[in-house]
């Protein structure tokens, strides 16, 4: 028996639960409200998971967020990482950049064009394979470079990374501890801050069990951020949602494109902004 989801889904939630239901149909799917029995369904047939949990992923972000302010950027991001500079240490290098893809404007406000740079250094201790320590890193981050109101942020943090290997693929749990030091220019203001961050990450490989050069593969990661201390909307303001399409090569690193989802609030007065991204990913190791 097939049982309807509930009047307050969306038309394009309940069509993704749809084909969800009638993919699996054929293989005595069980009635969506049973999560129990789904989770177990999913567990015991690996292919399953792989189709259903892309499209129980957006079902979830459609549910999850209403829309105030939308905005479209493309992301491009670079990761290289020296391993073994010393004993049992790696050094990863990381830099971004958005940029705007919408000449849209609220509130009468035009976006600008070059949104955000961003540079990481983490020096990192690897106490197992499994588990990852950066004691102290280092971020700088530049808000509308191009701006005359542009702000610069540097940041100081403490990161711990615990991964596990599955039947499905490779889960990452990321939890980071960021000291803030904010520079507004205009007006001219001075912040300090803190802030919690927790990413949990899944990379499931499409060509086999384990993740081989020449394979492609797909990354699916959710990250919670919670203002601690500072100038904040509320402690919850943050959400960065991510699923794509990567490619392992030999000799080049990985490859990844995909669609990334960030819901920001700005202020209290239900000032809910979405930022639809584009990120394109390139990532080396040596």
């Amino acid at each position: 028996m097939k049982i309807d989801p509930p009047n307050n889904f969306s038309l394009r939630a309940k069509r993704l639960l749809a084909f969800a239901y009638t993919a699996n149909a054929s293989k005595n799917a069980l009635p969506w409200p049973s999560v129990i029995s789904l989770k177990q369904r999913l567990l015991a047939k690996g292919a399953d998971i792989r189709a259903l949990s892309f499209a129980l992923f957006f079902v979830f972000i459609e549910c999850a967020v209403a829309e105030t302010h939308q905005y479209y950027e493309f992301r491009s991001q670079i990761s290289i990482t020296k391993l073994d500079i010393i004993d049992r240490w790696d050094l990863n290098l990381f830099t971004s950049e958005n940029a705007n893809l919408s000449s849209k404007n609220h509130d009468g406000v035009e976006p600008p064009v070059n949104i955000q740079n961003y540079f990481l250094a983490a020096p990192t201790y690897k106490f197992s394979p499994n588990l990852h320590f950066v004691f102290l890193g280092y971020i700088y981050q530049k808000t509308h470079p191009t701006f005359d109101n542009f702000i610069n942020e540097n940041r100081l943090f403490q990161q711990v990374v615990y991964s596990q290997n599955t039947n499905q693929g490779l889960l990452t749990h990321r939890l980071r501890f960021e000291q803030r030091f904010i520079h507004d220019v205009a007006p001219e203001q001075k912040f300090f801050g803190t802030r919690l961050r927790y990413q949990i990450g899944f990379l499931i490989p499409l060509q086999g069990k384990e993740l081989n050069n020449g394979e492609f593969y797909l990354n699916i990661y959710n990250e919670f951020y919670f203002t601690l201390t500072g100038v904040k909307a509320t402690v919850y303001n943050e959400n960065w949602t991510y699923a794509g399409i990567g490619y392992q090569s030999k000799k080049y690193g990985r490859f990844e494109i995909g669609p990334l989802l960030q819901r920001v609030i700005v202020e209290k007065q239900h000032d809910v902004r979405h930022f639809n991204l584009l990120q394109l990913s390139w990532s080396y190791n040596f």
